[in-house]
């Protein structure tokens, strides 16, 4: 099991080696960092407490997919329970399950050509990890990549993806050294600062719920190209969150500026109907433009 030291100790060592000037600032953290929230690290609390799951919960979710969902945050849950770190199992499926079914809904829209298939997926900054429950169902050989600059976040991702046990783990904090991310399916966890490991156009989709608004504007800059370098042609960049006006204006204008389409934002108004307004983004192919668009258009 990972622990806080070890990601304290592997974050240390790499801000020896890695590019001075870059890791600092997208490594937050240190040894200066407040001491871990205990319950943050509570893996079990942050699956059953409603609190954990922001409402409201969008009414046309997919039963069936949140059951789904289900057969595997259940996986988790019983070994929570087999370790005494949950009194009983919960009936099922969680308000986290309804908002996975909400989330694959919005992710996977209809049916795309083949060379889109969607089987290599980066989620950042994941939350518990839980966008990989139904993914690894129906996509044969996923390939799911974890991206996390949080201890206390990365730490519980590692517990959840253990737990869970429905792909092979491969974690930076285990294997460093050997870690690379391929076609073999899999599970691959790694720190934020080493995104130097994500390969250029591999990735199918690229997942950002209720993280964007959170990060700094330097930050921000920097992970938005490295999004369009690292999806494949035509691969979807799926954004949720309850960002104010102004940062949406920005961030549609920094997308459409790096060669992104907006393909999807649905009529819902957040808070109301919705937690987080959903929007899907294609990296565009700059050989092809859009139907009834002149090329340059």
């Amino acid at each position: 099991m990972i622990t806080p030291d070890q990601f304290r100790q592997r974050r240390k060592n790499d801000l020896r080696s890695l590019p001075p000037g870059i890791a600092p600032w997208i490594a937050p953290g240190g040894d200066d960092q407040a001491a871990v929230d205990v319950e943050a690290l509570d893996l079990a609390r942050w699956l059953v407490d409603p609190a954990h799951t922001p409402a409201p919960l969008y009414a046309s979710a997919d039963p069936a997919r949140a059951a789904q969902s289900h057969a595997v945050t259940r996986l988790v849950l019983e070994s929570l329970v087999r370790d005494g770190l949950l009194e009983t199992l919960p009936d099922g499926p969680l308000p986290v399950d309804i908002r996975n079914a909400e989330d694959y809904r919005f992710q996977d829209l209809y049916p795309r050509p083949p060379r889109w298939t969607t089987r290599r997926l980066l989620d950042f900054h994941p939350g518990c990890g839980r966008q990989v429950n139904i993914w690894c169902q129906e996509v044969p050989g996923l390939v799911y990549c974890a991206l996390e600059s949080d201890e206390a976040a990365y730490v519980a991702q590692a517990d959840y993806f253990q737990r869970s046990s429905v792909l092979p783990l491969h974690d930076y904090m285990a294997e460093a050294r050997d870690f690379a991310i391929n076609e073999r399916s899999g599970i691959y966890h790694l720190p934020t600062w080493r995104f130097d490991l994500l390969p250029p156009g591999f990735f199918d989709m690229i997942v950002c719920v209720d993280v964007l608004p959170r990060l700094s504007p330097r930050l921000l800059r920097h992970m938005l190209p490295l999004f369009h370098r690292c999806l494949a042609t035509g691969g979807g960049l799926y954004v949720r969150d309850t960002a104010d006006a102004p940062l949406h204006q920005d961030l549609d204008r920094t997308l459409t500026q790096l060669g992104f389409v907006l393909e999807f934002r649905p009529y819902l108004f957040p808070g109301e109907d919705i937690h987080g307004l959903p929007r899907l983004w294609r990296k565009a192919d700059p050989r092809r433009p859009a139907p009834g668009r002149p090329v340059g258009a």
